[in-house]
């Protein structure tokens, strides 16, 4: 990535939020961001979410720590990427899809010139969704235990069979970033390969699954015989644990970085307590729930400090290793725990006036939020393996 300039005034910081704020309201689709329900539901809406994301590139607030021949500006710096992304959120614009950031920063540090000059600029122009094919039935978030195959043929190209699963957005990607085995006699992290894997190529069978919020997001991918040339490779055979690890780095901190809706989880639940009635007592009047707005608040808080602090040591090549699952362990917790005490409280609310209203809209946000909080506690790794790695990695503790 480009070397972060000078840090930016807190002027001119504030200028480039009220930049950004101001595009968000001109450009940002008519598509209204919920959770659990972020994949588009039609080509209609596909389309638009295609364009608002192209538009996002084309004025450099995504992809903008790009090396500036692809694409990157040249005046980047980390904290103009966390305004664009609390803006984004807090006007519940359509966000982009993680699994391109991820694809995006894999082939910027491990694709040949060839694979940068191909498949970066269609990334810009949101022409290639990517999705991660990394998950395996039985395997959960344990990514090492990768059962596909990869067979290298005489001619130099691949065949790959197996199935991958929990797809997020495989229905609608149109490239996967696959990790295989390539080497059979190899087991856990070793003989794995990255492979650039298009989900129209022949063989590749995307099988939605229907998430308990009634919505796509996830999909099983089978690939049956998918035959890949040489070049489909990223990397080198055998170096894929190395680069999905690296990838996932980026992934796990964009999720802690998505820090600004547990402010928004914490909003939503003082709009119900503040209008609805529990038992025919304001919610608000209620000491059980006032404690435990202030308990949630007081974690949200935490978790929003250390997100700070490490944006503050990445900036100046202080961070650890780790501090990526510790962004994300950090965030799905609390969100999942936020969430959980919102579907509570709105089941036990009573609202009165519209159902249009901004407390009516609060409640379905908070049971929305709920039923998909379990996804981010397994998206990216679950919990334990966040813990697992934290164990090994930061506290150098033995393995069994």
């Amino acid at each position: 990535m480009t070397t972060a300039p000078v840090r930016p005034s807190a002027e001119s910081l504030a200028e480039f939020r009220s930049t950004v704020r101001q595009f968000i309201a001109d450009h940002a689709p008519g598509v209204v961001a919920r959770e659990g329900h972020r994949a588009p539901v039609d080509a209609e809406q596909e389309a638009m979410l295609r364009s608002w994301f192209a538009k996002l590139f084309d004025a450099g607030y995504v992809g903008a720590d790009w090396p500036v021949e692809y694409g990157g500006r040249a005046d980047y710096h980390p904290l103009r990427d966390r305004i664009v992304s609390e803006e984004i959120l807090r006007a519940r614009a359509p966000r982009p899809v993680d699994q391109v950031n991820l694809a995006a920063h894999v082939l910027l540090h491990f694709g040949s010139q060839e694979q940068k000059q191909t498949l970066l600029p269609p990334i810009r122009r949101s022409e290639h969704v990517w999705c991660q094919l990394l998950s395996e039935p039985d395997a959960g978030s344990d990514i090492a235990a990768v059962r596909c195959r990869g067979q290298r043929q005489a001619d130099g190209s691949w065949v790959l069979d197996g199935q991958k699963t929990w797809i997020t957005d495989g229905h609608w990607a149109d490239m996967g970033l696959a990790l295989i085995r390539t080497d059979p006699s190899s087991s856990r992290h070793h003989g794995l390969t990255v492979f650039a894997v298009p989900l129209a190529a022949a063989g590749v069978e995307v099988r939605p699954i229907r998430t308990v919020g009634d919505a796509i997001e996830v999909n099983e991918v089978f690939l049956n015989g998918v035959r890949l040339p040489a070049d489909s490779v990223v990397g080198e055979p055998g170096q894929g644990w190395s680069i999905i690890m690296t990838g996932l780095d980026y992934e796990r901190f964009g999720i802690g970085g998505n820090v600004i809706l547990l402010e928004l989880l914490i909003d939503d639940l003082i709009t119900l307590a503040k209008a609805g009635t529990v038992d025919g007592v304001p919610a608000l009047q209620c000491g059980d729930i006032r404690e435990k707005l202030s308990e949630l608040a007081v974690e949200v808080e935490v978790a929003k400090a250390y997100i700070d602090d490490h944006v503050e040591r990445m900036i100046v090549g202080a961070d650890e290793v780790g501090d990526g699952s510790i962004a994300k362990l950090s965030f799905a917790e609390t969100y999942h725990r936020v969430s959980a005490y919102g579907a509570e409280l709105a089941a036990a609310t009573v609202l009165d006036g519209p159902s249009d209203s901004a407390a009516h809209g609060a409640k379905q946000r908070l049971r929305e939020c709920w039923l998909w909080s379990r996804a981010y506690t397994i998206s990216g790794g679950s919990s334990e393996i966040m813990r697992n790695i934290l164990a090994k990695r930061r506290l150098m503790l033995p393995s069994r």
